[in-house]
């Protein structure tokens, strides 16, 4: 395999042909000129953390052999679906305004935490329609909860003439509780009281739907063919890839920033229309999520055997004056280096002996400490065995930072630094486990 010296920006450009505009996500031409480089058709290449899909979407476009894109929240994986749909496979649907659910209010409907009642029937209507008309062999369970039955979020996650319609689904919907934004891009706020609670008929939440769903199908006529045929999108952990054991050939990716990001709650409404609880399943997903703001464990592996550079982090943490450095950032930060060391683990058991790594990662601060995070995810790889080939480093303008006005309390805020590493083994693919 060759591998360019040529290593492009990954920042996301505002003229990416996308469904779906991810603010945590990289450019196609990042991607397309990693791929560009590489005798893909021969190829099987993972992203762990796929989120909006662009790994996925333009290893499809460049025809490689086998691809692989997991993500553990579920809303990822049917973006990325959508993503995937050809303009030959499209076709937009007739409404005939049926109401499945007539006069009858749905019960525990996790929408209900922006809409009425009658509104939330109105929006079901409209989706149990086009559900209805694209599956006429009735292939889902009669639950219009998606999240439900994992048996029907998986006919939804395979099928992406669907997903595409869910996508617009949820972008419709999200278009019609924009007063629920907060300034904070990851944050989507709740109606208080009742009459915070929005109301649409159903007409007009179908003529919103059509709306998006032209505008997304113009889209669509302007994307690139899908070339390869084994594509797998699934729901996973990056810690338990459901993957073979040196099987891949090269990994593009950008795990979850160490930067407090609720990656969970950026997606709730999206989660809530698929059924998802807003209690206690929602709060179980948000614990999976590396990088999770909830504290969840009590035994953390020592990260003093992984990285020396982030044992003197936890330690300036530890020992910083913040009220709750000890009570709370310490076990947050233990639980993200944690949770990366056995993501990374896991990557080096799917890989193969001569596989690449391209990992995205981006430098922050804790109050007036800085975490340099690619000098701990290099640590970290050495002691699976990996050595770094490369490395580019480019400033980022907007950040998360400039949202907390409260870091200039501790220091002159300044544009955080993303690099993008890669990675190659240092060692036999016989003697490389720890």
């Amino acid at each position: 395999m060759c591998m360019s010296k040529e290593i492009i920006n990954p920042k996301y450009k505002s003229n990416d042909i996308s469904l779906y505009k991810y603010y945590a996500g990289f450019s196609n031409e990042f991607v397309g000129k990693i791929l560009s480089d590489y005798p893909v058709t021969n190829m099987a290449i993972l992203d762990p953390w796929n989120g909006s899909g662009t790994t996925t979407r333009m290893s499809a476009i460049a025809g490689v052999h086998s691809v692989h894109g997991f993500d553990i929240n579920p809303v990822m994986i049917i973006i990325a679906s959508a993503e995937l749909l050809d303009i030959n496979e499209y076709r937009e649907i007739t409404f005939n305004s049926a109401r499945c659910f007539n006069n009858q209010d749905i019960l525990n409907d996790p929408l209900e935490q922006w809409f009425t009642k009658t509104s939330i029937r109105n929006i079901r209507n409209v989706e149990m329609e086009f559900r209805n008309i694209l599956l006429p062999e009735k292939q889902l369970s009669p639950s219009y909860f998606l999240l439900k039955e994992m048996s029907d979020f998986n006919v939804l996650a395979n099928n992406r003439l669907l997903a595409f319609y869910y996508l617009v689904f949820f972008e419709t919907v999200k278009k019609i509780a924009k007063k629920f934004k907060s300034s904070n891009p990851t944050w989507i706020k709740v109606a208080k009281t009742q009459d915070e609670k929005i109301k649409i008929s159903q007409k007009d939440f179908e003529n919103e739907f059509l709306n998006k769903l032209r505008e997304k199908a113009r889209i669509l006529k302007s994307k690139s063919k899908i070339l390869s045929k084994q594509i797998e999108l699934s729901t996973a952990d990056s810690r338990n890839l459901l993957i073979e054991d040196s099987s891949i050939d090269l990994v593009v990716t950008s795990p979850p920033y160490c930067t407090r990001i609720d990656y969970t709650i950026s997606t709730r409404i999206e989660l809530a229309i698929l059924g998802l609880d807003q209690n206690g399943q929602l709060e179980d997903l948000r614990k999976k999520m590396i990088g999770t703001t909830k504290i969840i464990k009590d035994e953390l592996i020592s990260i003093g055997l992984y990285s020396d550079t982030a044992k003197k982090f936890m330690s300036e943490v530890y020992n910083h004056s913040s009220k709750a450095s000890i009570t709370y950032y310490y076990q947050q930060f233990s639980q993200y280096f944690d949770g990366i060391t056995q993501s990374i683990s896991e990557l080096n058991r799917v890989c193969k002996c001569d596989a690449k790594i391209y990992i995205v990662v981006q430098n922050s601060y804790y109050k007036d400490i800085q975490l340099k995070i690619s000098d701990i995810f290099k640590e970290i790889f050495s002691k699976f065995g990996w050595e770094i080939s490369a490395q580019r480093d480019f400033e980022k303008k907007q950040s998360m930072v400039g949202v907390n006005q409260r870091a200039k309390k501790y220091r002159v805020v300044t544009n955080p630094k993303e690099s993008v590493l890669v990675f190659e083994r240092r060692i036999s693919n016989e003697n490389r486990r720890n």
